[in-house]
């Protein structure tokens, strides 16, 4: 078995935070919610490394992490650490618009592997100029649109895959809450509505909040971190197999993050906790839950992907070709609002 040394770049709570506890004790922990909780149930990864501007982060990793990896290094410039230690993957969890740099000091530094938070970038211009640099020194890239690897979707799409409500019409996604933020949430709904309609984005109209109506073409946000410098949106988008997508992103509604399926023979509704499928029959419709069979779930999985791909040869779940279609439709929804609500052609 191979052993992997891994480096991680940005200790915030999405990389630094253990899994919690279980129901009842009887059942262990919780299933790993975060890059550090999930590397740590994968024999193969040894971390060695974290970096983080910030001390206090630096100190927490020390505190939580050294006992599962004595000896961890800390730095607070990524291209010391990647300079001084030797590493076979880069995590990469800056604010979401400090992705690029960072992988492309990675790539620089002949990592073989890459694991980067989303979305890949805010722009689609710099996500080529990464996909570009990966694909140039052969890099595996999975890009953590973490639902991609939580096994109720997952099952969903096999559901959707076997014929089970006939052919994909019609995705539906729905976001709410203060977080509904276009790149940092909201993009985790667009990335799953692409995961199911396995299809190129080709044109979208877009709306944003009234909030934001003038807030132009490019990203003014602050990495993710303060939600009222992002808008949401309300979006309708085609896709080049005929499948259409509606999306519904309000930061004034009800919290939920949720996604319907409208097929030919059937609809599907998936949720973070469950999915459920309704089949027309002959007798009527019938109400059945999809239930997924796993052993392990989110970054955990996504990681195991990632190795699996870097030893196989195969393409993981989340390459960053696809995880570019998220953000072209972001920019194809600002576009349309500039352009008056218009249709606009993604690229």
């Amino acid at each position: 078995m191979n052993s992997y040394r891994v480096g991680i770049v940005g200790l915030s709570w999405i990389t630094n935070d253990p899994a919690g506890p279980g129901t009842h004790s009887v059942l262990g922990d919780a299933m790993p919610g975060t890059h550090l909780s999930g590397m740590a149930r994968i024999p193969q990864v040894q971390v060695v490394a974290g970096c983080d501007i910030s001390p206090e982060a630096c100190d927490l990793f020390l505190e939580r992490w050294d006992s599962t990896w004595p000896g961890l290094l800390v730095f607070d410039d990524y291209n010391v650490m990647l300079r001084e230690v030797p590493l076979d993957i880069v995590a990469i969890a800056t604010p979401d618009d400090l992705h690029g740099p960072v992988l492309k000091a990675a790539v620089d530094a002949g990592v073989n592997a890459i694991f980067c938070e989303k979305p890949i970038s805010t722009h689609t211009d710099e996500v080529d100029e990464m996909i570009a640099a990966v694909e140039a020194a052969g890099i595996v890239v999975n890009v953590n649109h973490t639902r991609r690897w939580n096994p109720t979707w997952v099952a969903a799409r096999e559901a959707l895959r076997s014929g089970r409500i006939g052919d994909l019409v019609t995705i539906t996604g729905k976001i709410g809450g203060e977080r509904a933020m276009l790149w940092r949430n909201d993009s985790h709904v667009i990335d799953i509505m692409n995961y199911f309609a396995e299809a190129n984005p080709i044109w979208v109209v877009g709306e944003l909040e009234a909030a934001h109506a003038n807030y132009g073409t490019r990203y003014h946000g602050d990495g993710g971190r303060d939600a009222s410098l992002e808008p949401a949106a309300n979006a309708y988008w085609a896709y080049d197999s005929g499948i259409r997508a509606f999306l519904s992103a309000m930061k004034s509604a009800v919290s939920i993050l949720e996604v319907e399926l409208i097929g030919s023979k059937g609809i599907i509704t998936v949720g973070d906790g469950q999915a459920w499928l309704r089949e027309q029959t002959e007798s009527g419709v019938v109400t059945s839950p999809i239930l997924p069979g796993y052993s392990m779930v989110g970054m955990q999985a996504a990681v195991v992907d990632l190795i699996d791909a870097l030893e196989n040869g195969t393409e993981p779940q989340s390459p960053p070709h696809e995880a570019r279609k998220a953000v072209a439709i972001i920019e194809g929804i600002l576009g349309s609002q500039a352009s008056g609500n218009n249709r606009f052609d993604i690229g």
